[in-house]
């Protein structure tokens, strides 16, 4: 009998139990953005460097298309993230191999004959800042955008 009620009690209580499975949501980059901070690392520390792509702003719309203007040209293109399998260097300079977003950005003015192509090998998306890296074979360049 007391066999019984422990099995009764523990059956009670697991099946009282629920587990709560938490995904993480799939934030949008869609909105205005500038980079407010460009460094490179060859595993020695971070240095800050110009990317001149300070001075301009970027839009990113839902549907994919980007824009970029710096006061003497437009740009038009598109954006994608997608997800991979493989290496790559965080933003804090770690090697991971497994599943990440990558990023890329490709915008041209016709006009100028002026083009911007990004391609990062991991991006973070936050509420107000993407943090994207990217490997070239001897830095790690760190790209940090800030929504305004």
């Amino acid at each position: 009998m007391k066999r019984f009620l422990l099995f009764s009690t523990l059956i009670v209580f697991l099946s009282s139990c629920s587990q709560t499975v938490i995904v993480p949501e799939q934030r949008s980059i869609a909105g205005t953005w500038v980079l407010s901070e460009a460094s490179r690392s060859d595993g020695f520390g971070w240095q800050y460097f110009r990317s001149a792509l300070e001075e301009g702003v970027f839009d990113f719309y839902r549907n994919g298309d980007a824009e970029y203007e710096d006061g003497y040209s437009l740009m038009r293109g598109t954006w994608r993230i997608r997800t991979v399998a493989g290496g790559y260097y965080d933003q804090y300079g770690n090697y991971h191999d497994r599943v990440h977003d990558i990023w890329e950005v490709n915008v041209r003015d016709p006009y100028n004959r002026t083009s911007i192509d990004m391609f990062f090998d991991e991006i973070v998306v936050y509420n107000d800042r993407i943090i994207a890296t990217h490997y070239d074979g001897y830095y790690i360049q760190r790209y940090i955008f800030r929504r305004i």
